[in-house]
């Protein structure tokens, strides 16, 4: 059988794209443990090692841009589009980079969540190229700029080199692809016992807003909250009796917290969402007005999961108790997640033209 030969092309746009992709690439890695695998992230490398359960070469050049966050809940839209602007100018210079470096790795396989730059590359070398997201740039600036910016003509010649893209439950509709297949939730798997949860006779909710900074808030209001104890990362010396500290790294995720917590105060992203879905916590969710989409999350909430939302002025002044109790008080449950999509996605990518 062929040796598997992956490049993997993560966003470093917060932490949704890696964990979309990571469970997949795990999952590939335990049917061939001796495939090599080159991932392309600039991501922290501690952040990697902690969802890649291998060993990988890694090369940490921008892959993308993303957008410019003021904070995990408020998007920069001038900003963004003056870097993808500028991102986009060398993109001829960039893709020939990584045909070289495509090239002198010798893929089976090049996977993308949602990095541009792979698509091309790949093709250029007549190696197959798949791509995996809930969202694209293209998507995400068509709600930015009119139909006929040079930018939106560049990252639809990109991704129109996709071969396949695998798209996971809350995935926004993504037009400029043409061949599409959807595939069940993508998620890591818990692991409770790595956490002892504060003993307090409160409920406990989980603050966390990934890896793109978490927005300001009056932590001390929160001693208002008096039914109500809060883990938060980085927390201060000086908060309220009612908060404690949280440290997520390599030996702890979100994921094995939320067993433990009766609710998770959060943005709304594909990450934060699906492992909350898979551990059947309710949602106090933050609106995120300016980010093209949130109004397809918003909805998906409000019809599939136990979930509330706040204002972000109600974040920022730590009003957040309607929603902490609306939350644990919808009428209905999480849906089924309908397989394992990781399991599935990693069948898809082996037997794609016939690589298995």
């Amino acid at each position: 059988m062929q040796v598997m030969r992956i490049t993997a092309y993560i966003s470093g746009h917060g932490f949704g794209h890696l964990a979309q992709l990571a469970p997949v690439l795990n999952a590939i890695h335990d049917l061939h443990p001796d495939g090599v695998f080159l991932i392309r992230c600039e991501l922290p490398e501690a952040e990697l090692k902690a969802r890649l359960s291998f060993d990988f070469e890694l090369d940490r050049e921008s892959v993308d841009v993303g957008v410019v966050q003021k904070s995990a809940i408020e998007e920069d839209k001038e900003r963004s589009i003056i870097q993808m602007r500028d991102w986009l100018a060398t993109m001829d210079a960039r893709v020939q980079r990584e045909i070289v470096l495509l090239r002198d790795f010798a893929p089976t396989l090049v996977l993308s969540d949602i990095s541009p730059l792979a698509f091309p590359a790949a093709k250029a070398l007549a190696v197959p190229a798949m791509g995996l997201a809930t969202l694209d740039w293209h998507t995400i600036y068509s709600h930015w700029l009119d139909a006929t910016d040079p930018v939106l003509h560049l990252l639809a010649a990109a991704y129109s080199a996709c071969e396949l893209l695998l798209t996971p439950p809350m995935a926004m509709t993504m037009p400029i692809f043409g061949r599409q297949r959807p595939i069940p939730l993508i998620v890591a798997t818990p692991q409770p016992s790595l956490y002892s949860p504060p003993t307090v006779e409160r409920k406990i909710a989980l603050v966390i807003f990934g890896g793109t900074g978490q927005p300001v808030f009056d932590v001390q209001a929160l001693a208002g909250l008096d039914a109500w104890h809060f883990l938060i990362p980085h927390a201060s010396v000086d908060t309220p009796a009612n908060v404690t500290g949280i440290d997520f790294g390599p030996d702890l995720r979100a994921v094995d917290v939320m067993p433990h917590v009766d609710v998770v105060v959060c943005k709304p992203g594909y990450g934060i969402l699906a492992e909350c879905w898979q551990t059947h916590t309710p949602i106090a969710w933050v609106e995120r007005p300016d980010f093209p989409e949130f109004p397809m999350l918003k909805g998906w909430l409000e019809q599939h999961l136990p979930s509330a939302g706040m204002s972000r002025r109600d974040f920022a002044a730590a009003r957040w108790g309607r929603a902490l109790n609306a939350c644990m008080h919808i009428p209905f449950g999480f849906p089924d997640t309908g397989g394992d999509g990781a399991q599935v996605a990693a069948q898809i990518c082996l037997n794609w033209r016939s690589i298995a």
